[in-house]
């Protein structure tokens, strides 16, 4: 950089800041990421170290002394009071030594750090009057956000009461969960829609919504961290996170409050190795100068405060090799590429495959056979293509054609407008047939057990089954024709279909498969309409008006069931005997449960579960009566816990509420 000419530094510096304020609004505004995090960090880096080499090139407007993205959203804008301003970033620990020499020469004597995890997720202001809460906002440009309080009170770990009457202002990190982030891309994927990158942006998508009913179903968090006004006996930051746990905020109990610098290393390389099995994304550590009256003498540049920095993890990629791109198709015909790899570990997991969720992306991204392409998990959970490896291209190579016609059933593949996917619509298509039985029998769903997808899909070879009421009219005589069914494997099998006819309503209705109407939208419905009759009868706008539906479900709904082979379809289910009433929380249900050690207790669960996970455990414990809810009161009459727990834990101590160990609840299941 020495050699550069100041008419060279000013090209370059024109071309980075074009390139970064187009990520930026990319991230910030779109919440859809064009380059990967580790991509914009070498880019902004460089940036600083040009401008520090020719300060008279600095500008006001440069990404370098501006905070977060532009704020030119419908959301109504929110000044702050004190600004929200962003946080500096080192990426060695040589580079964090740097930092805590520079701390200890400003304030001259050693000073102790609060050492937390740096989340995944997006910036929230929460403002209380009294003890209740009166707005939430975005961080936006740092001094003005984005006003979110209708779409906060549908975040359940946020207060909306507070027991004490403060009028007071915290901030935190509003994100999603690695299961929350996966589950929200499946469905979106299977939807045709385009897919989040990362659980950062998923949360800001999710929690940026004009529509806050869709905020209340993709299921956020928060940890909060700062107090912005806190009392006048808060002296410290640790302190400070502790007191607003015990007033109901979600705080990441993680955090430490250490000395030295051998201290935060082992920090640091705990986390690193714990990372993968936190059940929300971390792509770094912070360290903040706990005493908080050191913090005010230490201040602010423009853009980031003195007395922090965040120390971000290296990406962690693997190198490998695509021998073939898999094309599959799910049940409502949207069919998928996915690229298969030499086998490579990869955070903690072996990966081969990799989705590439459409085929513009795979286009995009210009993946082709041979490439030698390099690796990562989004969200610490999803194996996905960071770039190809352009040096290491065969010479042979040429672009990988997208197909034209169905690789299940050969119909032509159509390019539906507003979607990204491609989809088959043919309706007697094998591979959705399959796709669309085996979610019928799946456990949110009918819950027949041990009707696979093998299963499924010998039955539709065997010319068994063409569809889901077929199910219903199968014999002993058609289940030995399968491999490995022997007498006691039929009667399990038809055994559970038949008692899949007692069913409420509401799971025949999520079985369906019907376009955006999920488990917990089918339970509504049928709440509000009953039984299938009416259910089918009903008006789009009656079913928009029930509480958190909206339009798009309604439509979807009200679509479904004009077609005639679907009046059809649930005709034949109904002659096969199946319930086609809602049967609610009635007294018979609950007793048809055996006694049990959970049966009608309150149940809470918290921290990394190591046998189950949190979904699979639920289930389990609402199929033996219980209420699994997700905060602590005194009410709950059990909180299961396992690594890492954090708030719930300590305000179930607080409240004497029993604990039990992951193991100890699984005692009890069996």
């Amino acid at each position: 950089m020495a050699d550069l000419t100041l008419d060279e530094a000013r090209k370059e510096v024109a071309s980075l800041r074009d390139k970064l304020d187009q990520w930026a609004d990319a991230y910030y505004t779109k919440d859809a990421p064009e380059v990967e995090d580790n991509v914009y960090d070498q880019k902004y880096q460089r940036l600083v170290e040009l401008e520090q080499q020719f300060p008279q090139l600095v500008t006001q407007d440069s990404i370098t002394q501006r905070v977060g993205g532009q704020v030119d959203s419908e959301f109504t804008k929110v000044t702050h009071r004190v600004p929200m301003l962003s946080m500096g970033d080192v990426f060695s620990k040589e580079e964090l030594q740097e930092f805590d020499a520079r701390v200890q020469k400003q304030v001259g004597h050693p000073v102790a750090y609060n050492v937390e995890l740096k989340i995944d997720g997006l910036s929230i202001n929460l403002e209380y009057t009294d003890g209740k809460l009166t707005q939430a906002s975005t961080r936006g440009n740092g001094r003005v956000g984005e006003d979110v309080t209708a779409n906060a009170r549908f975040i359940a770990d946020i207060p909306q009461t507070l027991p004490e009457k403060l009028t007071t202002e915290v901030r935190g990190e509003c994100y999603m969960g690695k299961e929350a982030f996966a589950k929200l891309n499946s469905e979106r994927d299977e939807n045709g829609e385009a897919v989040f990158a990362n659980p950062r942006n998923a949360a800001a998508g999710s929690l940026r919504q004009l529509d806050a009913n869709i905020t209340k179903h993709r299921n956020l968090s928060t940890f909060i961290y700062t107090w912005v006004n806190p009392p006048a006996e808060i002296k410290g930051q640790h302190q400070a996170v502790d007191k607003m746990a015990s007033l109901g905020f979600h705080t990441n109990q993680t955090g430490k409050k250490l000395s030295s610098m051998d201290e935060i290393f082992a920090f640091i390389d705990e986390y690193t190795t714990k990372r993968d099995g936190l059940p929300y994304g971390i792509d770094g550590i912070v360290l903040k100068v706990d005493d908080l009256s050191l913090q005010n003498e230490l201040g602010n540049t423009v853009k980031i405060p003195r007395w922090e920095i965040a120390y971000k993890f290296p990406p962690e990629e693997q190198a490998t090799v695509v021998h073939e791109i898999k094309w599959t198709v799910g049940r409502t015909g949207v069919v998928t590429p996915t690229a298969i790899m030499d086998p490579v570990q990869l955070a903690g997991t072996t990966v081969s495959h990799a989705v590439l969720h459409n085929a513009d992306l795979l286009q995009q991204k210009d993946v082709r056979i041979g490439d030698t392409v390099m690796l990562h998990k989004a969200g610490d959970i999803i194996p996905e293509i960071s770039e190809v490896v352009m040096s290491k291209r065969p010479q042979n190579s040429v672009p990988y054609p997208i197909p034209t016609e169905c690789p299940s059933c050969g119909e032509k593949l159509i390019h539906l407008k507003d979607e990204v996917a491609l989809r088959c619509v043919n309706p007697s298509c094998p591979a959705q047939i399959e796709e669309g039985i085996t979610h019928f029998a799946s456990r949110p769903a009918m819950n027949i057990d041990g009707l696979g997808p093998k299963i499924v899909r010998q039955l539709i070879t065997n010319g068994l089954v063409h569809n889901v009421a077929d199910l219903y009219h199968l014999q002993a005589g058609d289940l030995a024709k399968l491999d490995h069914f022997k007498d006691k494997s039929i009667n399990n099998l038809l055994t559970a279909i038949n008692n899949s006819k007692k069913n409420s309503v509401e799971l025949l209705l999520t079985g369906l498969g019907i376009d955006h109407v999920g488990s917990k939208a089918a339970h509504l419905i049928a709440q509000k309409f009953k039984n299938m009759t009416k259910i089918m009868e009903a008006d789009v706008q009656d079913v928009a008006a029930i509480d958190t539906i909206g339009m798009t479900i309604a439509e979807s709904l009200t679509t479904y069931f004009a077609q005639a082979e679907v009046v059809e379809l649930v005709k034949r289910l109904e002659d096969s005997g199946l319930n086609m009433e809602y049967l609610g929380e009635s007294a018979e249900q609950v007793q048809e449960i055996p006694d049990n050690y959970f049966k009608n207790k309150t149940v809470v669960l918290t921290g990394t579960l190591s046998h189950f996970t949190r979904s699979e455990f639920t289930q389990k414990l609402q199929s033996l009566g219980a209420k699994v809810t997700g905060s602590v009161s005194s009410k709950t009459d059990y909180v299961i816990y396992g690594k890492d727990a954090g708030s719930k834990y300590a305000k179930a101590q607080k409240l004497g509420v029993p604990l039990l160990t992951e193991e100890e609840a699984i005692a009890q299941v069996k």
